[in-house]
C-alpha cells in the first residue's frame, strides 16, 4: 500500500512514524515550506503512553526529552472558573483514586458539621497522591505521567528517529485529479504528480483535501463552546525561580474573556490565551494576556505573540473514498484539557487497526468514522461542562456562559445526560474511570449526601491514616526541577562531553 501524508507538524510525523512502524506501507508525506510555525509548547494526556506502547517505539526517553525541551507532566490545574469571590483551583489528575470519594465526602460532610470548612476543590488532592504531589511541588517518577514539549523539536525528533524510510518532500499541493475512488493524484508546484492508495490529510484548519478538494460538510461547535481565537507565545522563567515554577502540570487560568494556559518546558514557558472574538477584540486581548503574565510576574517585553484562528467542529466524516484527515484537518475542539494530540495519537490507533489486514469495506470505514465522531462529540461535551458548571457572572463572557442554553439530546452516550445523573446520585459517582468526577467535584459540585443507614467514621479514619502516610512519602519526593535536572538534563551534559 502506498500512503501519502499532506503536512508536516506533529499530526503528519506522528502518522508517519505510525504507518512505518505498523504496516506494510511505502509512505510519503509532503510537506509545505511555506507554513509558518511556532514551539509554544504542547501538553500530552496520559494516553499517549499506549500509542508509543502499541508502536514498540521503545524510546529513549533522555535523548527524547531533551531534543524536545520537554518536562514531564502528571495532572491539569484550573483555576477561576469556578468563582473570583474565593480562588478555586482544582486538580485533575492521572492515574487512579487512592481513597474512596464517598469516604472523602462524607468527610467533608463531618468536618463541615464540626466547623471546619473544607472546599471540593481540595476534592483531587485528597483521593489522589499524583494531585497531591503535583500541588506540593514535588514528581513521581514511579507514577503515571505525561509529556510537555515544544511541539516542532517533537515533529524534528520523529522525523530524525523513526522515519528514515519515509519519502519527504518539500513542496506545495496546488490541485488534485479526482475520480470515483477520490484523489487521483495531487499536483504539486514543483511539478510532479503523486499518486496513492490513501491519502492522509494532515493539512491543520485548512483540510486541504478533506474539506477543499472533497469538500466534506463540516459540523460546527460553536453552538457549544465559546472560544473561536488564541493567541500564543513564550516567555522566560523568572530569574532565581524556575524550580518554584516548572511544575509537573498545565495550568489552565479563567480570566475575563476566556482561559490562559501555562505549559513549563525546560527552557522557557510556553503561553496562551484562548478567547471569543465576541467579546474582545484581538488587541483588548493581547493586553488582557499580558497584564494577566505581568500579575503573575512573567517579562512579556521581548514576546512575539501569534494569532491562532479556532475552527471549533469536525467533518461529517474523516474518512471519505481514499482520503482520511488527522489531526485539524478531521477536526478540533479548543485547547483544554490537551486534546489536540490526544485526537491525532487516539485516531492513528484506530485508523491502524481499520487498515492493518488490507483493503478497508464501507462497513468498516463507516465503522471507523461512527466512532470517531462519536468521540469528538462526546469530548466536546466535556470541554464545554468545564465552563457550564460556573458561577462566574463578572464579565458578559461568564454570564453568557453561566446562562447559556445546552441541548441535552445530543448527550445520549456518557454526555449532558450521564453527567446529569451523576450529580444527583445518592452518594456514589459511577464513571471513576472518567474525568467527570474531578471536574464537578472541583467545581464544588457533590452528589454526596449523608448516608444515614451507616457509619462512615471508621472509613475515614483508615483513609486520613492512609493519606497521611502518602503525605510522608510525597514530602521526600524531589521538584520536578531537580529530577530533570540531576537525572535528565545534567545527565545528558555529561554523556555528551564523554563522547
Amino acid at each position: 500500500m502506498k500512503i501519502v501524508i499532506v503536512g508536516g507538524g506533529s499530526a503528519g510525523w506522528m502518522s508517519a512514524t505510525t504507518f512505518i512502524r505498523s504496516l506494510d506501507c511505502d509512505v510519503t508525506l509532503i510537506e509545505s515550506n511555506n507554513i509558518p510555525v511556532s514551539g509554544v509548547g504542547e501538553s500530552t494526556l496520559a494516553s499517549i503512553q499506549d500509542w508509543i506502547n502499541f508502536l514498540e517505539l521503545g524510546v529513549d526517553e533522555l535523548d527524547f526529552i531533551v531534543e524536545t525541551d520537554a518536562t514531564l507532566k502528571q495532572s491539569i490545574k484550573f483555576t477561576d472558573f469556578l468563582t473570583l469571590e474565593r480562588r478555586n483551583s482544582f486538580h485533575y489528575p492521572f492515574g487512579d483514586a487512592q481513597i474512596p470519594p464517598v469516604v472523602w465526602w462524607q468527610n467533608k460532610h463531618k468536618q463541615s458539621k464540626q466547623g471546619h470548612l473544607i472546599c471540593g476543590n481540595k476534592y483531587a488532592i485528597g483521593i489522589n497522591p499524583l494531585a497531591a504531589s503535583a500541588e506540593a511541588g514535588k514528581f513521581d517518577e514511579n507514577s503515571i505521567y505525561s509529556y510537555q514539549f515544544d511541539a516542532i523539536k517533537f515533529a524534528h525528533f520523529l522525523k530524525k528517529k523513526y522515519c528514515q524510510n519515509v519519502k519527504h518532500i518539500v513542496s506545495d499541493v496546488i490541485g488534485c485529479k479526482q475520480d470515483s475512488g477520490g484523489i487521483k493524484n495531487l499536483k504539486l508546484r514543483n511539478g510532479e504528480k503523486i499518486e496513492a492508495d490513501l491519502f492522509v490529510d494532515c493539512t491543520g484548519f485548512k483540510s486541504l483535501l478533506l474539506g477543499k478538494f472533497l469538500k466534506e460538510p463540516f459540523i460546527s461547535y460553536k453552538d457549544l463552546l465559546p472560544n473561536d481565537t488564541a493567541l500564543a507565545t513564550r516567555v522566560p522563567y523568572r530569574d532565581n525561580d524556575k524550580e518554584k515554577q516548572m511544575v509537573s502540570y498545565t495550568e489552565c487560568t479563567a480570566i475575563g474573556n476566556g482561559w490562559v494556559w501555562q505549559i513549563p518546558l525546560w527552557d522557557k514557558i510556553g503561553t496562551g490565551y484562548v478567547y471569543s472574538s465576541k467579546y474582545i477584540s484581538d488587541e483588548g486581548a493581547k493586553q488582557e494576556f499580558i497584564d494577566h503574565l505581568s500579575i503573575k510576574r512573567l517579562d512579556t517585553s521581548q514576546c512575539e505573540f501569534k494569532k491562532v484562528p479556532i475552527k471549533a467542529g469536525r467533518y461529517e466524516r474523516s474518512f471519505v473514498k481514499n482520503v482520511v484527515a488527522i489531526g485539524l484537518s478531521a477536526g478540533f475542539i479548543e485547547p483544554l484539557e490537551g486534546n489536540g494530540l490526544f485526537s491525532v495519537h487516539h485516531n492513528l490507533l484506530d485508523l491502524t487497526k481499520t487498515l492493518q489486514r488490507g483493503p478497508v469495506s464501507r462497513m468498516i470505514k463507516d465503522s471507523y468514522n461512527k466512532i470517531t465522531s462519536i468521540n469528538m462529540d462526546q469530548w466536546s461535551q466535556f470541554i464545554a461542562i468545564h465552563y457550564a458548571y460556573t458561577q462566574r457572572q463578572d464579565t458578559p463572557y461568564w454570564k453568557d456562559i453561566f446562562n447559556k442554553e445546552y441541548n441535552f439530546e445530543k448527550g445520549d452516550t456518557y454526555g449532558f445526560v450521564d453527567w446529569g445523573k451523576e450529580i444527583y446520585m445518592f452518594h456514589e459517582y459511577l464513571h471513576l474511570g472518567q474525568g467527570h468526577h474531578y471536574i464537578a467535584s472541583g467545581m464544588d459540585i457533590c452528589p454526596y449526601t449523608r448516608d444515614s443507614s451507616r457509619s462512615y467514621d471508621a472509613d475515614i479514619e483508615k483513609a486520613m491514616y492512609k493519606f497521611a502516610k502518602l503525605e510522608e512519602e510525597i514530602e521526600k519526593l524531589p521538584s520536578l526541577y531537580e529530577f530533570l535536572r540531576d537525572r535528565v538534563y545534567n545527565r545528558a551534559i555529561t554523556e555528551l562531553e564523554h563522547l
